[in-house]
């Protein structure tokens, strides 16, 4: 699988620079128009590019009530009319049926076009170029291009594109019998400003188990809100992305799918779920665990339980799984003087055991787990890893090499960590250093990496990294072997288009990175927020940050500054200032 999934296919594939143009045409600027009538207003709010840092949910909550009408062809509307109309009723689609839509189709059209195969979701409307040198015959095309910011593939999967990217989408029309211009060639998919799509579309994590089926992996995808029930259960059987699939397992054999293209979500009971007759032969412990799966991603406190069934009968199932998404211990601390200390609020404490780490340069800290108690790692200048000493221990040398990258512990215990100039692979140590392994990482081959970080399941490393001026946010699968011990780095998947360089990458949330970097607008580097499958979006800026900690959610995250002061995200609009005189602010991983 190729790791740059930075475009979309067919004619809506995403470029840099104008579109070409065409011969006689007229450029006309339309606004596809839809009415929305919302219960609740605010629940139609766009996903916020800026301003204050919020708290992020392992699944988005759903839209509310949304109802989006759409308007028949009008009677002898112009080519440009027709189009607008159909991408107008696109929307609508969405939300309730594409019966209107396909209106706007020839019948041959209409029988074949297949909308959910991709959504193209634009920054806003089309410009649209109309060829009328064939005005007065019985063909036109429309071209319509718009900024493209991401892409959804047909499973629900949303690929950020580079800012500036653009997609043409090109229309061939022709009358029909009574003289009325109908669209008798389009490509599959919808194309759907960012504020409509926000309006329609649902955020869902699916959920698969790790390898050793301790935690749940979060699997983020885009449904829209008429049907995400479905469409969440069917994806959720058809296991995780590619990206993701040798790093996580899955409960369901091959095969099984839902016998009706439907569960049925009653306004009170449990949701049903039809599978097909294979799911007879399912283990009650592997049902168990596909319905602790569809449990996490459906979560719904007023249905919170699933019940499958293969025909008319339900199918029991096993005890379901104590099992959920792995999460970040809120134990930061950080470096006072030469004590490594615990953070409390406003309060530090030296860490009880850790011994002062005079004598050493440290430019970065890791640890595992709780501080009471845990061994410290400590990058001394940098090209050593060391354990911190404790009372009565001296430190011990884990890693020696040129430029390594800042140490970050998985929930295996093995210190992440490896040369920034890369040769294509990542190093890991135990901490008692008895334990090594080179891990093969070949799209890093000459890259230069700046940031890793497992995620607290261990099946997702994030990793910044440059090549000249340009800059990549990636995340990979972690593969391993029966004693947990990494082998294998996925192909990984590109998120956070529009960072331009960046020094860290941490996971703020179970599917959420914080990235402390700029894009093309910003002065300074501050904390962006990007999801593994979404639009990156951005917190308050803060003067002068350096440094970055992230533990369970948006609101744990730390900022430190370079005057040495140490900023809380918290619930507030702005950040606020908790410590002073202190530095290397670190969560447990």
């Amino acid at each position: 699988m190729s790791h740059d999934r930075d475009r979309a296919t067919s004619r809506t594939t995403a470029r840099t620079g104008s579109p070409p143009t065409t011969r006689p045409v007229r450029r006309v600027v339309l606004a596809v128009v839809v009415v929305v009538c919302a219960t609740v207003l605010g629940a139609c709010a766009a996903i916020p590019t800026s301003g204050p840092v919020m708290e992020g949910e392992a699944v988005v909550a759903a839209p509310g009530p949304v109802f989006l009408q759409a308007n028949s062809p009008r009677q002898d509307a112009p080519p440009d009319q027709i189009v607008q109309g159909f991408l107008a009723a696109q929307v609508s689609g969405a939300t309730g049926t594409f019966d209107v839509a396909t209106e706007f189709l020839t019948p041959a059209s209409a029988s074949s076009w297949s909308p959910l195969a991709q959504v193209a979701v634009l920054a806003t409307e089309p410009t649209f170029d109309v060829d009328d040198s064939a005005a007065d015959a019985d063909t036109a095309t429309v071209r319509a291009t718009a900024e493209l910011v991401g892409v959804v593939d047909a499973r629900g999967v949303y690929t950020e594109q580079l800012p500036g990217s653009t997609t043409e989408l090109v229309y061939e029309l022709a009358r029909d019998s009574d003289g009325q211009w109908r669209i008798e060639t389009t490509d599959d998919g919808l194309a759907i400003t960012r504020t409509n799509f926000d309006r329609t579309y649902r955020a869902t994590d699916l959920y698969f188990p790790t390898a050793d089926r301790r935690y749940l992996v979060p699997d983020e995808r885009w449904f829209p809100g008429r049907n995400w029930q479905t469409l969440a259960v069917r994806e959720t059987l058809a296991g995780p992305a590619e990206w993701l699939s040798g790093a996580v397992t899955t409960a369901t054999p091959e095969g099984i799918g839902l016998s009706i293209d439907s569960v049925t979500v009653a306004d009170t009971g449990p949701v049903v779920v039809p599978l097909t007759d294979a799911a007879s032969a399912m283990s009650t412990t592997d049902r168990g665990m596909l319905v602790a799966q569809l449990e996490a991603s459906l979560a719904d406190p007023a249905r919170p339980v699933v019940q499958l069934s293969v025909g008319s009968a339900p199918l029991a199932a096993g005890p379901t799984p104590d099992i959920g998404p792995a999460v970040t211990p809120d134990d930061p601390v950080v470096l006072v003087g030469d004590d490594v200390s615990t953070l409390e609020g406003r309060s530090t404490e030296p860490v009880e055991g850790v011994a002062p780490l005079a004598g050493l340069d440290p430019t970065a800290l890791a640890f595992r787990g709780s501080s009471s108690g845990s061994t410290f790692v400590v990058r001394d200048g940098t090209d050593r890893l060391v354990t911190a000493p404790h009372d009565g221990s001296d430190s011990v040398v884990l890693l020696e090499g040129e430029g390594l990258l800042a140490p970050g512990i998985d929930r295996f215990g093995l210190v992440w960590s490896g040369p920034a100039v890369q040769g294509g692979s990542l190093e890991v140590v135990s901490l008692d250093g008895e334990v090594s392994a080179t891990v093969p990482v070949p799209w890093l081959e000459e890259r230069r990496a700046v940031s890793v970080r497992v995620a607290p399941d261990g099946a997702r490393l994030a990793v910044v990294s440059t090549s000249g001026t340009s800059v990549r946010v990636d995340v990979a699968g972690v593969v391993r072997d029966e004693s947990g011990l990494p082998v294998q780095v996925s192909d990984p998947v590109r998120v956070g288009q529009p960072v331009t360089s960046a020094s860290q990458v941490m996971w703020t949330d179970t599917a959420l990175l914080g990235v402390l970097g700029r894009t093309a607008t910003d002065v300074s580097p501050r904390l962006q927020l990007v999801p593994v499958g979404g639009p990156t979006r951005q917190a308050s800026p803060l003067e002068d940050a350096d440094w970055l900690a992230a533990g369970p959610g948006v609101s744990s995250v730390l900022l430190g500054t370079g005057d040495r002061s140490l900023y809380s995200a918290g619930s507030s609009t702005l950040w606020t200032r908790v410590a002073t005189d202190v530095v290397l602010p670190t969560y447990p991983g």
